[in-house]
């Protein structure tokens, strides 16, 4: 069964004095909340957005509709029914729970559209969701599967065995619930109750076994809206397509700082060197780790469970036509856990603002911000911010949009090259006064596409292949209970499918070296037409560079410099459509200071004695040898003055400073994630 490991938040709200305890009763106007909260979205990494994307999903009303085979399916469920049918069901789950039908599953899947959806960008959409399902059909099998090395089936296809954990039943009460209303969990996602008043149990259920009341929570919300309908109807995961729509949600939710497996699986994520020092890389593996790691991963060898993974996976991938190549890391037995130094440790969780301003009597911020870690308010439900900032602070908001007309948003603009595929017409940043209660209307403006919910905030249309670069129109109407309405129009440009999809391209590896030291680069190559191609890597110092692994690994040595520069590396790829595609990346050399040396594992170095590391110089207490600068106590930093780069994912106190794109900022209060340049940011230019 897994389990997500709740994260207890009061370990930061006792570490930091917060200027919110001495806050003043405050009053602020309901817009400049607003304009808080979309001051701190857009200032976001792109992978927020990237998220938002993923976990999209269908009205119940059309996910309801959906029948095997039927010609208004959604597009992706389509394409899961051309690469497993109902006879393929049948045949890789002979052993399954009745309630596991493939209808629900194709309810499952239609819920989502990002699972097995279209991309637009090149990617293989066949390719990438035949690995999605060999991927969770592996996963789900380990959780639910009959083990059973008597039956006539072998094991990968005795999965969907159980619907319910083993020792379980319902009207149990008082199981795998975080239900004492003090915690945070209980608040967020309050238990259900019985008639006598005794808690609902929250065992594990359905094909993730999804367990404990604020993984519920989510999901119910992710469903239906609203945390409550789960956490008062559990069984519903087990007895109606919510068994098979708890693994899909699974697949797509990340859990910071693990990103989500469809993600991982679809080249979304890559891993920082933070990352590959953890051994954290693309393929198998790192999916197990996300599920379970705690528990199978990080030994010295293959956990029974991760093993059993491994071996579905590989049964699974032969079924679907999947090709595992031969450096794909399958297993997790070397590999650490993700940490917050790692590119998957997305902030999509409202917290307190602990900084101080000089703008409000009390230096209360009066604001919340983004945070890697569970809590209770997320950044993709509508209304938790405000409920974050009413939760931290003594504050009054007053609704100054009271008789302001509705403001309709269509949503930006889409490009892609079409393929059957279905866009989401995405109206529910239209705004209108607090009580106001609007009704939406989408149209197609020359008529020639249907559009599913167009009644909705959120609709769908699917938008056919095209021989010539084609624009279509679509108008949001929004209309409050007084009649008063607004318009806003957005376009979806398609284009013609090209004979041959250029490649996507990406250059990995550190942005920072040393005076005179060695960096490497790899370069990695997505296509779905080519395999081959031309490679050729260039820097803008004419420095020499040693090119291996197929042209996909390079490596220079830095210059050796008395002051920190610059050196701009540019690779150029051409497929076999004659595809030319250009990718760059800048590295900044650090100066050597004059009687430091570059840190070496091997050397012994006594009291006195000075290194670079990381670009830091470092001075040594004592004697020693093999101890890394930065993670012992025999070194001590020295503070050169020099102002350092700003980072996402480092904390800052007010008054620090680093620089950025070249502008130096000074920090107004503490800060972690907020872009310098930023409008709103806590930092000031100096």
């Amino acid at each position: 069964m897994i389990r997500i490991q709740s994260l207890h938040l009061s370990s930061i709200a006792l570490a930091i004095l917060s200027s919110s305890a001495f806050a003043q009763s405050h009053e602020m106007t309901l817009s400049q909340l607003q304009q808080d909260e979309a001051n701190v979205i857009a200032s976001a990494p792109e992978g927020l957005q990237l998220v938002k994307d993923a976990i999209e999903t269908l009205d119940n009303e059309t996910v309801e509709a959906i029948q095997v085979n039927a010609v208004s399916n959604p597009q992706n469920v389509k394409r899961v029914e051309r690469l497993v049918n109902q006879a393929s069901w049948n045949e890789i789950f002979p052993e399954r729970d009745e309630k596991y039908t493939y209808l629900n599953f194709l309810k499952a899947i239609g819920k989502y559209p990002a699972f097995c959806g279209t991309y637009s960008d090149g990617r293989d959409s066949d390719a990438i969701c035949r690995k999605s399902l060999a991927t969770m059909f592996a996963h789900f099998t380990q959780e639910t599967g009959g083990h059973n090395p008597h039956s006539d089936n072998p094991e990968w296809q005795q999965g969907l065995f159980y619907l319910r954990e083993v020792g379980w039943e319902e009207g149990t009460a008082g199981g795998y619930g975080v239900c004492d209303p003090s915690l945070w969990q209980a608040q967020a996602y309050p238990c259900g109750t019985f008639a006598d008043g005794s808690y609902k149990s929250y065992f594990g259920r359905g094909s993730k076994q999804l367990s404990y009341n604020y993984n519920y929570g989510p999901f119910s919300q992710s469903i239906y809206g609203n945390v409550d309908k789960l956490l008062n109807e559990p069984e519903l995961v087990a007895d109606t397509w919510l068994n098979l729509a708890s693994a899909v949600f699974f697949y797509l939710y990340p859990q910071p700082p693990k990103p989500s497996m469809l993600h991982v699986i679809d080249g979304t994520w890559q891993p920082n060197e933070r990352d590959l020092a953890n051994g954290l890389v693309p393929g198998f593996g790192v999916t197990t780790q996300i599920i379970n790691g705690g528990v199978e991963c990080g030994g010295s060898s293959e956990h029974k469970q991760s093993q059993n993974r491994i071996d579905y996976y590989r049964n699974f991938a032969n079924y679907l036509g999947v090709p595992i190549a031969e450096n794909e890391v399958l297993g997790c037995a070397d590999m650490k856990q993700f940490d917050d130094g790692g590119a998957g440790a997305l902030s999509i969780y409202w917290e307190q603002d602990w900084g101080w301003t000089p703008d409000t009597p009390s230096g209360a911020t009066y604001k919340c911000q983004l945070v890697a870690y569970q809590g209770p308010f997320s950044a993709f439900i509508e209304g938790d911010y405000r409920q974050c900032v009413e939760k931290y602070f003594d504050v009054t908001i007053i609704d100054d949009t009271e008789g302001a007309a509705p403001q309709a948003n269509a949503g930006a603009d889409i490009e892609l090259i079409a393929n059957n595929d279905v866009v989401v017409l995405d109206g529910s940043r239209s705004t209108s006064a607090a009580n106001d209660v609007l009704s939406y209307q989408w149209t197609s403006v020359d008529g020639s596409l249907t559009i599913q919910s167009a009644n909705q905030a959120v609709a769908q249309v699917t938008v056919p292949a095209v021989d010539a670069i084609t624009q279509y129109r679509f108008v949001l109407t929004v209309t409050n209970q007084d009649a008063e309405t607004s318009s806003d129009e957005m376009v979806v440009t398609a284009k013609p499918m090209p004979a041959n999809f250029p490649p996507v391209i990406a250059i990995n590896g550190e942005d920072t070296v040393n005076s005179g030291q060695d960096l490497t680069l790899t370069l990695d190559i997505q296509d779905v037409d080519d395999s081959n191609f031309t490679v050729t890597w260039s820097n803008d110092k004419n420095l020499t560079m040693v090119v291996t692994g197929n042209d996909r690994s390079m490596t220079l040595t830095a210059p050796t410099v008395d002051a920190d520069q610059v050196v701009n590396v540019h690779v150029n790829v051409i497929d076999g459509g004659n595809n030319s595609v250009d990718s760059a990346k800048t590295i900044s050399v650090k100066a050597q200071e004059q009687g430091a040396t570059t840190w070496n594992k091997d050397t012994v170095y006594t009291e006195g004695n000075t290194v670079i590391y990381n670009g830091v110089t470092y001075t040594a207490k004592w004697w020693t040898t093999g101890d890394i600068p930065g993670q012992s106590d025999v070194w001590q930093a020295q503070d050169s003055g020099a102002v350092a780069e700003w980072s996402a994912t480092k904390a800052y106190d007010g008054g620090n400073k680093v620089t950025r794109k070249g502008t130096t900022y000074k920090a107004k209060w503490w800060t972690k994630g907020d872009k310098p340049e930023s409008a709103g940011s806590p930092w000031e230019q100096i």
